[in-house]
């Protein structure tokens, strides 16, 4: 049955909201933020955060909900082939390289060229220096499940359990290799005289990565054979 005018509405203006708030909260700090400000950005009425959402605090983690759900729907295609695959009781090696590279596309796409890339990216690097109620949200929702798939294709390639700590180490520290893309967007940019990433610049970094990921579990496990 098709939603009533005033639900659709009711919901455009909560989405609204949200949009407006990832903007405010993913260039400025909590306290900076006023609702005035989210509002206007919205174009909603003074009183619409309270109606929709209870305040200010609601509306921040409701925000960080709605940054999870998105960039997790995203992807949404991506992380189910490869939790399947992951999930299977006898992997092959070589599908959970091929996995891996694709997940590592997948990642530098979102990262660099998601929708919400630009305030996403800020309002996580805020909960990763001062973390509230809102980083609870983003690790349970979205930052969990991915580390836990790519750690998933890791255990596959090294014979070990997702849950070592050496498989844990190692995921960050080859996730790393893309997030700081994005930390580092402005000095990088600057580098390449470049306003943006272009799409040939997103192929070369997604390859450079790639090498760089295989190349280091390649020497992983020549180590230990």
């Amino acid at each position: 049955m098709p939603k009533e005018p005033s639900t659709l509405s009711k919901n455009r203006t909560q989405e609204q909201l949200l949009i407006a708030s990832l903007s405010a909260f993913g260039n400025k700090d909590y306290d900076a933020v006023s609702t005035r400000e989210i509002v206007e950005l919205a174009g909603a009425n003074i009183s619409s955060i309270s109606y929709h959402f209870g305040g200010k605090h609601p509306l921040y983690l409701a925000t960080a909900a709605y940054l999870a759900n998105s960039i997790r729907q995203e992807m949404q295609g991506t992380l189910d082939t490869i939790r399947t695959k992951v999930e299977e009781k006898n992997r092959d090696p070589a599908i959970c390289r091929a996995l891996l590279k694709q997940l590592v596309e997948a990642l530098v796409h979102n990262v660099l060229q998601g929708k919400l890339s630009a305030d996403a990216a800020g309002f996580i690097f805020r909960e990763q220096l001062k973390p509230t109620e809102a980083f609870d949200i983003l690790y349970q929702e979205l930052m969990e499940p991915m580390l836990s798939i790519y750690a998933g294709l890791l255990s596959c390639l090294f014979e070990q359990s997702d849950s070592d700590r050496e498989i844990k180490l190692m995921t960050h520290a080859l996730l790393g290799q893309i997030l700081i893309f994005r930390i580092g967007q402005t000095t990088i940019l600057r580098r390449l005289d470049s306003s943006q990433f272009s799409n040939d610049d997103c192929k070369q970094i997604t390859e450079l990565i790639t090498q760089q990921t295989f190349a280091a579990i390649d020497q992983r496990l020549q180590s230990t054979s």
